[in-house]
């Protein structure tokens, strides 16, 4: 397991590698599965690919085995529980032509610091990795409820006035400055807060694809505590 941090505010990703002891059955329920566009597609916004259900034991074996590691990393109490929120296999499949705005730039999840994404490959290193980024006109980070009406009315102001490339997000621009980085990896699972501003970084349009043995395929799960 390694634990890094990023930029300035140090906030957390979790790495696990050979996570998952059969990964190849993963790919195999993902082949027979049918893929339905994730919403808000067709306005161009939100995740820019399809999803299908996960099978139906993934997420409560994942929060089996991640709830210690959770809880010592993230200083959950012992009494608070830990939930599932969403459990999803997912392909990337918008070329960069038809993206929005929004898809165009690195993105929080939720401003809840409550949620944690885990994201589990099940594609190679040559669909790029996890990037994560700092604002750079409000030196954000993370976007928490005191944050997120701020750093979305200065979204506002700076996407209408300053046009992005027509391409997923990668490296630092104008507007971001990426302050940190993982790999994909077959098989590896990643956790960090859902609240932290990250984006898919992709290396080439052999990623977008809804093939599952040839696309950018990987498991997403959500899990919160109370």
């Amino acid at each position: 397991m390694q634990v890094l941090s990023f930029g300035d505010e140090k906030n957390k990703a979790i790495v696990l590698d050979d996570f998952h002891a059969h990964p190849e059955t993963l790919v195999q329920f993902a082949a027979q599965s049918e893929f339905a566009p994730w919403p808000m597609l067709a306005e161009r916004k939100g995740y820019p690919g399809v999803r299908t259900s996960a099978p139906e034991a993934l997420g409560l074996e994942v929060l089996d085995r991640l709830a210690p590691v959770l809880r010592s990393e993230f200083g959950i109490g012992s009494v608070e529980t830990l939930k599932l929120q969403q459990e999803t296999l997912n392909l990337m499949t918008v070329p960069e032509p038809e993206l929005g705005p929004l898809q165009r730039a690195p993105h929080f999840d939720t401003s809840a610091p409550n949620l944690f994404a885990i994201l589990l490959y099940l594609c190679d290193d040559s669909h790029g990795g996890t990037g994560f980024y700092r604002h750079r006109s409000t030196g954000y980070e993370s976007i928490t409820p005191d944050r997120v009406e701020l750093y979305l009315d200065r979204c506002f102001i700076e996407f209408n006035k300053y046009r992005r490339p027509m391409k997923y997000c990668n490296e630092s621009d104008d507007l971001f400055t990426k302050v940190g980085f993982v790999p994909a990896k077959y098989n590896r699972l990643v956790i960090y807060r859902g609240c932290v501003l990250h984006s898919a970084n992709i290396l080439g349009g052999h990623s977008i694809s809804t093939s599952v043995t040839r696309g950018r395929l990987t498991a997403n799960i959500f899990v919160s505590h109370e």
